[in-house]
């Protein structure tokens, strides 16, 4: 499909979520096309009837690792992807390895970061670092001010892509563009709330790190932690384990401990039923093109934010700072999820606002359905 006009209408039948209703809740998860849900159920079917092969389901979630550099793009190359559990893990094993601070030495991060992608940091306070938490203008973590926040010691920025409760959208490549005029400077990015929808602008980023059951459409408990090459020596594994070996499939006793170079020797132990559904998630983006799906999930969330004006509703973000992730403040944010629930629009509500979510599965008719119940 990829480089073809896609058929989006087709591509929706995959998916069960939205034949009755207008899932806009990708954000909280991504529901799974027909492919993934079969995958994960024969995984399930095998392993309770005991017919299933742990070295195949082992081996095929392997797979996993060059469709995501493939569909990451910008150059990334599977040698440089780890196979983690979640966003947390992937920030932890980069944190743990950030060399022992200086004086002076600083990581810089919004002070209103999700979680996941705040503590990690906070943590290397523990270590000596001096953690700046930058502050957010109303709704937005200004790259401005991130930028302001760095000077010749920090270390290492966090950001997120897309902000999970706003959809605020950083620019990624200003950023970038200050971090890698200081060598020793890091930049992390979690891309949770884009890979998937959004393409990531790689140049001068060092990681990126992305839990794949939102926009990747994976099951929970699968993410991906990629390493710029040049940052790959200063990786030390920081929960080796039986996978660690360059070939964990030749002993499992005794020693010796010798990672071996490249991404995989930080590689978790893996739920094989979820990462049988991840890598299936990942062969249907990649036939879609990230492209065409990013041009799509943005058409979908411009239409529905054009649409707000004429419900004295405003979008919170110009087309340039926008997502697919739109955020709107409404009076009793719970009381209109609830109502759109009740006309068959799936929404969610975050730090006061209710959260739509665009994917590529809908279409414009959710789109319409959602103004509607909105003006209703």
């Amino acid at each position: 499909m990829a480089g073809a006009p896609v058929d989006w209408q087709r591509v929706r039948a995959e998916f069960a979520a939205v034949r009755e209703r207008a899932y806009l809740n990708t954000a909280s998860y991504g529901p799974p096309p027909r492919a993934v849900d079969a995958a994960v159920r024969a995984a399930l079917d095998a392993w309770s009837d005991g017919t299933g092969s742990w070295r195949d389901w082992e081996e095929r979630a392997l797979e996993s690792r060059a469709l995501f550099a493939r569909f990451l793009g910008g150059g990334a190359r599977a040698e440089e992807v780890a196979l983690v559990s979640s966003l947390s893990a992937g920030a932890s094993q980069v944190a743990a390895s950030l060399p022992a601070p200086a004086p002076r030495a600083n990581l810089v991060v919004g002070a209103d970061e999700f979680r996941s992608n705040l503590f990690p940091w906070m943590k290397q306070a523990e270590r000596g670092f001096d953690v700046r938490l930058v502050p957010y203008r109303g709704v937005r973590l200004d790259p401005d001010d991130l930028i302001a926040a760095i000077d010749d010691h920090t270390v290492l920025v966090a950001v997120s892509h897309v902000q999970s409760a706003t959809g605020y959208r950083m620019d990624l490549q200003a950023l970038a563009a200050a971090c890698a005029s200081r060598p020793d400077t890091r930049l992390f990015v979690d891309a949770t709330q884009s890979l998937g929808a959004l393409r990531i602008p790689l140049a001068g980023v060092d990681f990126v790190a992305a839990a794949a059951y939102k926009w990747m459409l994976s099951p929970r408990g699968a993410a991906f932690l990629w390493v710029r090459a040049a940052r790959l020596d200063e990786q030390r594994p920081l929960a080796p384990s039986w996978k660690t070996p360059a070939d964990p499939f030749v002993e499992y006793y005794g020693g010796p401990y010798a990672p071996p170079p490249g991404a995989s020797a930080l590689d978790a132990s893996l739920a094989w039923p979820v990462w049988q559904g991840t890598t299936a998630a990942l062969e249907f983006l990649c036939e879609l093109g990230a492209e065409a799906i990013e041009a799509r999930d943005l058409d979908l969330a411009r239409r529905f934010r054009a649409g707000l004006p004429a419900l004295d509703l405003e979008p919170l973000f110009d087309e340039h700072e926008s997502s697919p992730i739109v955020a709107v403040h409404v009076p009793e944010p719970e009381r209109v999820k609830a109502s759109l629930a009740a006309a068959g629009v799936v929404a969610a509500v975050r730090s006061g606002y209710l959260r739509t979510s665009f994917h590529f599965f809908n279409d414009e008719n959710d789109v319409d359905r959602a103004l509607a119940a909105l003006g209703r």
